[in-house]
């Protein structure tokens, strides 16, 4: 199967260390479902920090790899035996899959020093499928793993990559959780909200509050950060009041996904968003990627769409 073929690679000792096995019979089903756009998979990329940055270019030196001349916007290139990486001057590394670029790696990486919970949420935008709302925590170690398998905002991977790593989170032991409100459901709790003036945020934040309360129940851990991709300027951490009882620092973050934990967090809630609508199409024998409201008949829109949308809604006049 090509799709999993770079995931079974040089990154076979860090996945297993999460995962018995991943790729079962009835998810790779989905394969052509989600593999639309595989070219180039054997590619991976992280961000690194400027210690990470120094430390990489020590490495370097002291490997004495051989490097090329870099490009415009490139800091350094490195093409040496089954070492292949690019640095930009962004501190982003796009780098080969290989056994000398995940041993180099583990001398460039830093570790995190405690474990970091992060959530995020996907389907809030689409006028189909479910909300999905997830938590993820991450040690230092499974941070550096994840980091090595590419783990980055969801909007700017892959499908194929989203469905390698959302299937690593999904089977592994991580600590986790993933609230889904189907369409039927998301409706209901839509209205109740707005009977109540409040909004789409508000059931962003009673939503990831309870994901967080979830995942902190299972940890006996005593040094533990939260981070929140922030989705309203106007919430703060004290609207978090039942969460006081954990004694957690709680951080919302615009751009949260440069945390690996949320980034991990938005890759599960895409991948079983994904996942959930696919089981929509299969019962409903639809296409959702694939058509508008209109297109569907309209005892089934409410079972598959979220109702407040301006295109649900004229489909349904």
């Amino acid at each position: 199967m090509p799709l999993f073929r770079s995931a079974q690679s040089c990154n076979k000792r860090c996945t297993s260390a999460l995962v018995d096995t991943v790729y079962k019979a009835n998810l790779l089903k989905r394969v052509t479902y989600w593999s639309s756009d595989t070219a180039g998979e054997e590619m991976r990329s992280l961000t690194l920090t400027e210690k990470e940055i120094s430390n990489l270019a020590t490495e370097v030196s002291e490997r004495d790899l051989k490097t090329t001349p870099p490009g415009e916007y490139e800091l350094l290139r490195v093409k040496d035996k089954d070492v292949f990486f690019v640095l930009y001057t962004t501190g982003k590394l796009v780098f080969q899959e290989s056994e000398g670029i995940d041993n180099l790696l583990d001398n460039v990486l830093v570790e995190q020093e405690y474990t970091v919970i992060g959530t995020d949420e996907a389907g809030k935008g689409e006028w189909y499928g479910p909300l999905v709302v997830a938590g993820v925590a991450l040690t230092p170690d499974n941070t550096s793993i994840l980091r090595k398998l590419g783990v980055g905002d969801s909007k700017e991977l892959s499908s194929s990559r989203i469905y390698e790593i959302g299937a690593v989170l999904m089977e592994s032991k991580i600590e986790k959780d993933v609230k889904v409100l189907q369409p039927e459901y998301y409706n209901t709790v839509y209205e109740a909200f707005r009977m109540e003036k409040k909004t789409l945020n508000d059931i962003l934040l009673w939503a990831h509050t309870e994901i967080i309360h979830n995942v902190l129940d299972n940890l006996s851990l005593k040094t533990v950060k939260v981070v929140i991709d922030k989705f309203d300027t106007s919430l703060t951490p004290p609207q978090f009041e039942s969460l006081k009882k954990f004694d957690v620092d709680i951080t919302q973050k615009t751009g949260g996904e440069s945390e690996p934990a949320v980034a991990a967090a938005s890759v599960l809630a895409k991948f079983v968003f994904e996942e959930e609508v696919l089981s929509l199409n299969e019962k409903f024998g639809i296409d959702l990627r694939n058509t508008t409201p209109e297109g569907i008949p309209p005892d089934i829109l409410p079972l598959v769409a979220k109702l407040h949308f301006r295109n649900v809604k004229k489909a349904l006049q």
